[in-house]
């Protein structure tokens, strides 16, 4: 996420993935960004990075968590950067196939209750009815889910009602890349099925909570910094594109294990990146724009690595 940035991959095992809030201290690898990599881009479309050393240039493209379906964007720098590139690298991409299927379904049990959800959520049950409301569900629309499994639920129906796009650009630049005749390879694969069973089995309720709360919190506050994110991502505006809601990502990191893989996934591309360094040239990468931005972040360790980092323009 093309990688789907694991959280995606486990959102299809699951259903859909979603949010932050209550009291739990959630591990965010991406809590701080880096001032002098946030950039305003002076080209047509979305921002750009550009990581060098001499005879070799990555062209870095950063990447929303999801897009509007009908959010469109400038692809022409990206068709000229593709031209002539000896790679496109997409982000981590977390694999999972029908012999998943029965372990997926398992997962699916361990998300349902015989209680009423509103006896389970407590103080919450005035946002969740008011979420169902603006959904169009009935009052007993998610009853038989544990508050984990109502969020999971609930964030599947939010993305639906809103058209979101967890594909893009990924798909756009790999339908690109083989027009230019490029290769696109994800900087690394998962097995996708082991680490979500575990998160899941695993889960505290209170983990639980703060992904329900999380969603129900995004879907009341409506869907306007959601597609202003996305508008100001098109535009390269990347502080506005990074100032969008992250509950679906938050919610990801709530979950056992899941800042530890956020962290693998970015040493996996930072080591992809350092590797196509040594050919001479020039390829195109993509990754999360927050991920990219972030202290620790992408370009934060290629910095590290001594390589020159900074906007194209």
């Amino acid at each position: 996420m093309t990688r789907r940035r694991f959280a995606a991959c486990a959102a299809l095992l699951l259903l859909s993935a979603a949010a932050p809030a209550v009291a739990q201290v959630i591990d965010d690898p991406e809590a701080n960004v880096v001032e002098a990599l946030v950039v305003s881009a002076r080209l047509p479309g979305p921002a750009w990075w550009k990581i060098s050393d001499g005879d070799t240039t990555i062209w870095m493209l950063g990447a929303l968590q999801s897009m509007p379906q009908e959010q469109g964007w400038d692809t022409s720098v990206l068709e000229r950067r593709l031209d002539g590139a000896f790679a496109v690298i997409l982000p981590p991409e977390g694999k999972a196939g029908l012999s998943d299927l029965p372990a997926a379904l398992a997962l699916r049990g361990k998300l349902r209750s015989k209680v009423p959800l509103d006896q389970q959520v407590g103080d919450l049950a005035p946002k969740l009815a008011r979420a169902r409301g603006m959904l169009g569900r009935k009052a007993d629309a998610y009853d038989g889910w544990t508050p984990l499994g109502a969020g999971v639920a609930l964030a599947g129906d939010y993305r639906k009602s809103l058209r979101l796009e967890p594909a893009e650009p990924e798909r756009t630049v790999t339908r690109l890349a083989r027009k230019h005749g490029v290769k696109a390879r994800p900087a690394a694969t998962y097995k996708a099925m082991p680490i979500v069973k575990t998160a899941v089995r695993d889960a505290s309720r209170e983990a639980g909570l703060v992904c329900l709360e999380g969603v129900l919190d995004e879907i009341n506050a409506g869907p306007q910094a959601m597609r202003a994110a996305a508008h100001a991502w098109a535009e390269g505006d990347v502080r506005g594109a990074i100032a969008g809601p992250r509950n679906f990502q938050r919610c990801f990191l709530a979950l056992p294990g899941m800042a530890e893989l956020e962290r693998k996934g970015t040493a996996d591309e930072v080591e992809a990146l350092t590797r196509a360094m040594k050919t001479p040239g020039h390829a195109v990468a993509v990754y999360g724009i927050r991920s990219l931005v972030s202290r620790g972040g992408v370009l934060d360790q290629m910095r590290a690595r001594g390589f020159e980092v900074g906007a194209p323009e």
